[in-house]
């Protein structure tokens, strides 16, 4: 039996150390280690198909958490059912409940855990759409208050002003205006639209 280990963050911004610290403990091997920093909303992630294509009968493969399987009730169920159906174990470190085991003849115990295995994908796939409710709740409170999302605009600085200057009076290129400015050819256009409507 071989052991791998899949981790997923949602984004860029979170960290993956404690999963790892996790991992390590469990004594899986660095290079079984599969790490994704993608949502959780549809299985169509890179490193999680690899690993669906490495895995052979009677290996297992480790999470977390049944969130970061997945947070979609029903492709969850059927991700689940398929590694079940193929042999392959699957140990969840917060849900040993829902871990598979090799006693499937069992009726009464998998039918208990299908259905904890249901509520917890439930519970995942709502606290997902309730996150994003909260985020686009959270950017129209914002903008309710005038407040500007994402990248701080850049403002018309004095080194923006001088090659300006001479950028109008013709004395350089709009791409050394550029270069002298410090900013991007869309900021430097936008830049020049608001100083000419002051």
């Amino acid at each position: 039996m071989k052991r791998f280990a899949y981790i997923r963050i949602s984004d860029k911004d979170q960290n993956e150390d404690r999963q790892v610290l996790t991992m390590k403990k469990e004594g899986i091997d660095d290079r079984d280690v599969f790490i994704e920093k993608m949502s959780g909303k549809n299985f169509n992630r890179p490193q999680y198909q690899l690993l669906k294509q490495l895995v052979r009968e009677g290996d297992e493969i480790v999470f977390d958490s049944i969130t970061r399987m997945g947070r979609t009730m029903k492709e969850t169920l059927k991700e689940y059912e398929w590694f079940v159906e193929n042999g392959i174990h699957l140990k969840f470190i917060k849900e040993p409940m829902i871990n598979t085991s090799t006693d499937q003849d069992d009726i009464i115990k998998t039918a208990v855990q299908k259905v904890i295995l249901t509520v917890l994908a439930a519970f995942a796939e709502k606290e997902r759409i309730d996150s994003k409710i909260r985020q686009a709740e959270g950017i129209q409170a914002a903008k309710a208050k005038g407040k500007h999302l994402g990248r701080p605009r850049v403002k018309i600085t004095p080194e923006f002003k001088e090659a300006y200057t001479k950028w109008k009076q013709e004395e350089i290129t709009a791409v050394e205006a550029i270069k002298i400015s410090k900013v991007s050819k869309t900021t430097f256009y936008r830049l020049v639209k608001e100083l000419n409507e002051i």
